[in-house]
């Protein structure tokens, strides 16, 4: 007697994706490698390896936040009011909004 190996049920086929966060900031790839170029050899603490890095998501309280360096400022105008923190391993530069503490984009 044969058994199937698997069985899927066909209303699990179907269930709808949920649409990424758009970005609420929008960086060119120059300022882009501005930011990391400027923030990457910071003596700063770095967040935990499992930080959030999904745009749209919110950043836990215990997170430390760090303001961007004078020269990005003044480089990259949108990024001024934008904390940001580095993830241990990945290195990630992940920027936040002001706002609402959510992750605004990510710089690998």
């Amino acid at each position: 007697m044969r058994r199937p190996l698997l069985r899927i049920s066909a209303r699990n086929l179907y269930k709808p994706a949920i649409a990424p966060q758009p970005r609420t900031i929008n960086l060119t790839q120059e300022q882009r490698f501005i930011i990391k170029e400027n923030v990457k050899d910071l003596k700063l603490s770095k967040a935990r390896k499992d930080a959030p890095e999904t745009i749209g998501d919110p950043v836990p309280p215990d997170i430390e936040l760090h303001p961007l360096p004078p020269e990005v400022a003044t480089k990259v105008s949108q990024a001024r009011s934008h904390s940001f923190y580095i993830k241990e391993g990945s290195n990630a530069v992940v920027l936040v909004s002001p706002n609402d503490r959510r992750v605004a984009d990510v710089i690998h």
